[in-house]
């Protein structure tokens, strides 16, 4: 607790001087393991709410920001919610020779791209060498500076760090879903983190009350694999619905929302005759607006123009969905249904009706939702359709880039203000929503994965981790390894199958997952056995996926190598191994090392296309595997006899 007692671990400039330069009154209680610290300075009064979260040995905190006089403050800026400082082993400074430094001495920053597109989602590269510099690595007298970009959170890249020296190191995370900023800076024998909002310079308002980001640090003594472990279990213990409202990350067969309401209805008796033990119908987009007409899949037709006009379409869904949903929960199954709320077309009622919630003047505007009375009607829609269609699952997407429409409408004397109100609006929107519906669980879209970070993870399960796998024959490979990439920082994220071979099935497997072989199409009865092996299986592997995870292979998407990962169940004395030899790897044997093995035991190695095998402990913590075939993939399963 002596860390959270000292209360200079943020700071902000107010009229350009630090608040700890001018002498503020400083006061603290303690409640157990929360901390909270009150600085008063003038008519500025700054409260810090901290806990450490013991069993994880992690620290949390957020700040709030009140004018408690009847005068605006004076200007407020570089805020930074975290400037904390913690040892790190010796570094000395960058002597610059012919030969690049050792990259096994140096200091590294894992940095995780955010969610582009592509195959390098969320993939931290600490060697990645530009211009004969490896940039990820940091000297005495350095410092690295990361943010994001357009006002998502995760979108170029992830509110994530983890510093690492010599077996020790502390992994950092920034809780805001906006515009970010980290600044990280070596010292000899420490490390110094700063976090915020970028570009803040405001007066508070007489009365005004605002929340900024939140942290959360996790220092740790071991290597960056197991740190990342403990990462996740911080995570799936404090930041995640997963294993809360819901025991597991939804399972979804999922459905395009222009297929008219015969084909959903067709679909759901289908699932229902054959048995197959899927938990959710997942209905995805295509499905409003007044006038749209029915597609067969998101790249045809104009649904699009009709994003927020959410009345349901009468010519694709007649009964307005209530016999698609009424249908799928006889069936035992739960409704996932996607929306868009912040982004709304121009042509759209009620852009004509109440222009003032709305920001832009594009063809898309942006729903306000610092605004107060465009906030009440967003959460009285969507509280709406919940009721009305018995939703389990609100999937929240956001394709747009909000942060030049937020700055615009910023005055000189006020920049920051409407992004902190549109996203801790957003914050009270999701909260509102849990709170009246208890049973409700939210995913977390925005074009796939770009709005990611602490805040969201504990109130949402990003259920679809990237756009890349909107096409239907996308790169499978890709999503082996964002289970690699995403996995190291997420115990529950989504994926996609779309195929119905062994190969593209088991590459899907995620602790969630979305079965997207009904989006456009019916299935045979011959799909239809397949399938049930799929979810059977898939219902079989899914416990592990959210526990510990090792790396057997570096994550790439080339077709000439393998693509290797265990999990490991420690509670159970029991694991997971999800091996793929690619189609064009040369090599048809491998050896790989396990980790969290107890050697003197003896093991059951099981593998899920037929036969068991009796190992020594020493046998499977060196474990060579051969697959004959090219493009091939294995699930085995170990346990302790």
């Amino acid at each position: 607790m002596k860390f959270l007692q000292n209360p200079s671990r943020f700071d902000l400039l107010l009229d350009d001087v630090s608040i700890w330069e001018q002498n503020p009154t400083v006061s603290q209680t303690c409640d157990g393991a929360k901390v909270i610290t009150t600085v008063t300075l003038g008519n500025l009064r700054i409260v810090n709410t901290a806990r450490k979260i013991e069993k994880h040995g992690a620290y949390e905190w957020v700040n709030t920001l009140e004018n408690t006089g009847d005068t605006p403050t004076p200007i407020i800026s570089e805020l930074w919610d975290c400037r904390c400082t913690l040892p790190l082993p010796h570094e000395e400074p960058r002597r610059w020779t012919a030969m690049l430094p050792d990259p096994k001495a140096a200091t590294k920053i894992f940095a995780p791209t955010g969610s582009t597109c592509s195959a390098e989602e969320f993939y931290p590269d600490p060697d990645r060498i530009v211009s004969n510099c490896r940039v990820n690595h940091i000297f005495d007298g350095e410092s690295k500076d990361y943010t994001t970009s357009g006002g998502r959170s995760s979108e170029s890249h992830a509110p994530f760090f983890n510093i690492h020296k010599d077996g020790h190191g502390v992994i950092a995370a920034i809780g805001w879903s906006g515009q970010w900023h980290c600044r990280i800076t070596r010292g000899a024998d420490d490390i110094t983190i700063r976090s915020g909002i970028e570009n803040l310079h405001f007066k508070l308002l007489p009365g005004e009350k605002i929340r900024t980001s939140s942290v959360v640090l996790m220092p740790y003594d071991c290597d960056v694999v197991d740190s990342q472990n403990k990462w996740r279990r911080l995570v799936k213990d404090e930041f995640s619905q997963a294993g809360k409202r819901v025991d597991w990350a939804p399972y979804c067969a999922s459905f395009w929302g222009g297929n008219p309401s015969d084909t959903m209805l067709r679909r759901v008796e289908f699932i229902r005759e054959n048995k197959l033990p899927y938990e959710y119908i997942w209905i995805d987009a295509g499905w409003y607006g007044i006038d749209s007409k029915p597609t067969a899949n998101e790249f045809e037709g104009d649904w699009g123009w009709y994003t927020g006009d959410w009345r349901v379409s009468p010519h694709t869904h007649p009964a307005g969905l209530r016999d698609v949903s009424r249908a799928i929960h006889e069936a035992g199954l739960k409704l996932l249904l996607w929306l868009e709320p912040e982004r709304v077309r121009e042509s759209t009622p009620i852009v004509a009706e109440h222009p003032e919630y709305f920001l832009g003047d594009g063809g898309n505007r942006l729903l306000d939702l610092s605004n107060p009375d465009a906030w009440n009607y967003l959460f009285h829609l969507l509280s709406r359709i919940i009721e009305e269609l018995s939703i389990d699952c609100y999937r929240q997407d956001f394709n747009f880039v909000p942060l030049e429409l937020w700055r615009a409408k910023d005055t000189e004397d006020r920049q920051g203000i409407t992004e902190i109100g549109h996203i801790t609006g957003m914050y009270a929107l999701w909260d509102a929503l849990l709170e009246r519906f208890p049973n409700l669980i939210i995913d977390n879209c925005a074009s796939g994965g770009r709005r990611i970070d602490i805040e969201t993870l504990r109130r949402s399960i990003p259920l679809w981790r990237s756009d890349v796998y909107c096409p239907a024959n996308f790169d499978v490979e890709i999503a082996q390894m964002h289970n690699l990439t995403f996995g190291s920082w997420l115990p529950y994220s989504g994926s996609a199958i779309k195929e119905y071979d062994l190969y593209n099935i088991r590459s899907g497997y995620a602790p969630a997952v979305s079965a997207m072989q009904y989006f456009y199409a019916d299935n045979s009865p011959e799909d239809a056995n397949q399938q049930l092996r799929q979810c059977t299986e898939y219902r079989r592997v899914r416990p592990y996926l959210s526990e510990d995870l090792y790396p057997l292979t570096e994550p790439s998407p080339k077709l000439d190598v393998w693509c290797a990962a265990q999990y490991d169940r420690p509670s159970q004395g029991d694991g997971l191994l999800q091996i793929f030899r690619r189609e064009n790897a040369p090599y048809d044997s491998a050896v790989f090392h396990l980790r969290g093995i107890d050697e003197d035991a003896e093991y059951v190695l099981e593998d899920l296309d037929g036969g068991e095998t009796s190992l020594t402990g020493h046998e499977l913590a060196n474990l060579r595997l051969t697959i004959d075939t090219p493009r091939t993939a294995k699930i085995y399963i170990y346990r302790k006899k």
